[in-house]
């Protein structure tokens, strides 16, 4: 499908954001995670069992945007299928651009929404927790904008995901996140450390995890599969709540 077509209101349509890393693409993303999208639709299906006195659950779509902030150096064509969501380093700095990829981020949901789950990569997880706590808020938090016209999420996987640890950004992690996440680490991950996925899962307030034998990538093993399959089939269940400019910390180096 096209990922930038408009929405349909139609309720029958379940929508799941994905969210790219640095340095990559909504097309290109796209690409790392299509083996994703049978056994997500499986558990969407099975979590919402079809109901003759409902409208069902017939379509499920999968919206890859694409980082507006261009690398400042690349040209603009040099930087057309490497965006970011921001620069800096995310352990002490202010994430430059990410005050405008919010907000485009919140028209995106809402002229393609609603949305039920989002799924990031990296940087792009990093800004899945950011903007998942934002849609529990219900006010602007931040300097970002409030996102009251969009209601929370049933879900958020994180991928090699990871805090922002400027003082500017503690009212985003406050209080814990409420929306069931799950956490993928890779344990031999050095550009996101297991240590920084966990402690983003600490202002979780009921993670899971998962954990694999290797880097800073997308994994697609049948264990993995399977326990996202659970995951989100548990989320939507009936018991589920229906800076700096040091850059090298906010890049991702799978390819």
């Amino acid at each position: 499908m096209d990922f930038m077509s408009p929405a349909n209101t139609n309720p029958s349509r379940v929508r799941i954001l994905m969210l790219h890393g640095h340095g990559q693409s909504g097309q290109f993303f796209q690409c790392k995670t299509r083996c994703l999208h049978r056994p997500l639709k499986e558990a969407v299906f099975q979590a919402l069992p079809q109901d003759f006195r409902q409208d069902e659950i017939d379509t499920i779509d999968f919206y890859y945007p694409s980082a507006r902030t261009a690398n400042p150096d690349h040209s603009r064509e040099e930087s057309s299928n490497q965006c970011a969501w921001g620069y800096g380093d995310h352990k002490d700095g202010v994430i430059r651009g990410l005050d405008s990829t919010v907000e485009y981020l919140a028209w995106f949901m809402e002229q393609h929404g609603p949305f039920t789950g989002i799924i990031g990569f990296s940087t792009g997880a990093a800004l899945t927790a950011v903007m998942t706590s934002l849609l529990e808020k219900d006010k602007s938090l931040c300097g970002f904008p409030s996102m009251n016209f969009h209601p929370r999420l049933k879900f958020a996987i994180c991928i090699s995901g990871f805090k922002l640890e400027n003082p500017f950004y503690d009212l985003i992690y406050a209080s814990k996140i409420e929306t069931p996440t799950l956490h993928v680490i890779g344990a031999m991950d050095s550009v996101v450390t297991p240590a920084q996925s966990l402690r983003l899962g600490s202002f979780c307030q009921s993670p899971s995890f998962f954990g694999f034998h290797g880097t800073h990538y997308v994994p697609k093993s049948s264990e993995f599969l399977a326990t996202m399959i659970c995951f989100v089939t548990g989320a939507l269940g009936p018991k589920a709540d229906v800076g700096s400019d040091n850059e090298e910390d906010w890049e991702d180096c799978d390819a």
